[in-house]
């Protein structure tokens, strides 16, 4: 069956599939509903790049030191109820969230802010140890480029839509809109029919399910922790960059919540089309798909690099939609990865391993990077990091290809 006539059946039959997908759509779509306009309100508080970005520090941060409990949860019990839970719980941090900014506190913000992290740590990790068990083997591959365009679609909508609503509604409707958007997705959630796991698990499963197994099994696999580090060590030189898309809108290109909004966009758009193209043309075999990883690194560090000498921000949306195809790749199929080549009752805490160490170097790369900005400028990082980026992909491509030709063997 060829790839089109696969997503299109994945979309058009798979009832439970649709409903995880619609589930995700929206709960992503709120996350950057809040982001945009969170970014710009900071940083009319305190013209400050560092404290910007600290938006992105106080989202990320709670995902490291969760990101693997969160894990865990999805190995151990429902991973219906923990998705479910936790979107509700999402819709009553948007609440708080609210009436932190009506205060205009800027450290009540950021802890309203960090909360929705919290509550949702567990959300990414489930979804991605769900996925397979509401697919054959045999769109899996596609499952996971449609799951991941979720991504690419609601940073691209989202942010899009969070910039252009804050010039048009007040705040009140803006999070009133983002907390029912959680509810609504949490009973899409609840009317899955398919269990998400592969059997649910007795009392006694349950007691004998540990952290510890999880960290084991990543160091006896070499193809798992290449897969594992992939994200955390390429969020170095991408992640802090992205708190920046404020400062080059506004000091840069005179644009406002606008230009941050098409930015942010961007980056979705060319998260969606990246993988859909790569899979076309490269995804013959999971040793063929996985061997691109390092390749879609080095065009996102070219691409970016070109970011810095640009004066206009039209022709930085269509680098960033270039660059994020690479970057877009580099995560859908590193989690695919991580899909095929994990069992079920460990996928959960593989996957939150991997979530906490993308969101801790996220975490460092937003500090690092805001901090370097406030001295240097931001386009002093944005000529920097990019490279450091492309040296980390050709790295990564030497040191991982016999192991992708090993395992198409």
């Amino acid at each position: 069956m060829k790839n089109l006539e696969k997503y299109i059946q994945l979309i058009t039959k798979n009832r439970d599939f649709q409903k995880l997908f619609a589930a995700r759509l929206i709960t992503l779509g709120g996350d950057w509903l809040l982001t945009v306009p969170l970014l710009g309100i900071i940083y009319e508080l305190t013209q400050n790049p560092l404290i910007t970005s600290l938006v992105l520090v106080v989202q990320s941060a709670p995902l490291f030191f969760l990101g693997s409990f969160g894990g865990y949860l999805a190995d151990k019990y429902d991973r219906k109820r923990i998705i479910a839970i936790s979107e509700f719980l999402s819709g009553v941090v948007v609440l708080l969230i609210l009436y932190a900014v009506n205060t205009e506190n800027v450290i009540f913000i950021l802890f309203s802010f960090g909360m929705l992290s919290v509550v949702s740590a567990a959300y990414m990790p489930t979804s991605d140890a769900a996925l397979p068990n509401v697919v054959e083997k045999e769109f899996l591959a596609e499952a996971n480029v449609i799951f991941f365009s979720s991504w690419g679609i609601m940073a691209g909508l989202g942010a899009g839509i969070g910039g252009y609503l804050t010039t048009v509604v007040s705040r009140d409707t803006l999070f009133t809109i983002d907390f029912l958007s959680f509810v609504i997705s949490a009973f899409i959630v609840f009317s899955i029919k398919k269990d998400l796991s592969e059997q649910q698990h007795s009392n006694s499963n349950e007691e004998n399910i540990n952290f510890v197994d999880g960290v084991k099994y990543v160091f006896s696999r070499k193809e798992i922790l290449s897969l594992v580090i992939t994200k955390a060590t390429f969020s170095i030189s991408a992640s802090g960059l992205l708190s920046l898309f404020t400062v080059l809108s506004y000091e840069i290109y005179k644009t406002g919540d606008y230009g941050t909004g098409l930015m942010f966009g961007a980056r979705g758009i060319g998260a969606l089309i990246g993988p859909i193209i790569i899979r076309y043309f490269f995804g013959s075999t999971d040793g063929k798909l996985l061997n691109t990883i390092g390749v879609t690194i080095m065009a996102w560090g070219l691409f970016y690099f070109f970011i810095s000498f640009s004066a206009s921000v039209y022709l930085t949306v269509f680098l960033l939609i270039l660059g994020h195809s690479g970057g877009g790749s580099q995560w859908a199929f590193s989690t695919y990865g991580l899909q095929v080549l994990t069992p079920d009752n460990l996928r959960g805490r593989i996957a939150g391993i991997d979530y906490s160490l993308y969101f801790f170097m996220n975490t460092i790369s937003t500090l690092m990077i805001g901090y370097l900005a406030t001295i240097y400028g931001v386009l002093f990082v944005f000529k920097l990091f990019p490279v450091l980026g492309f040296i980390f992909g050709f790295v990564w491509y030497l040191s991982t290809r016999n192991i992708w030709r090993k395992l198409e063997s």
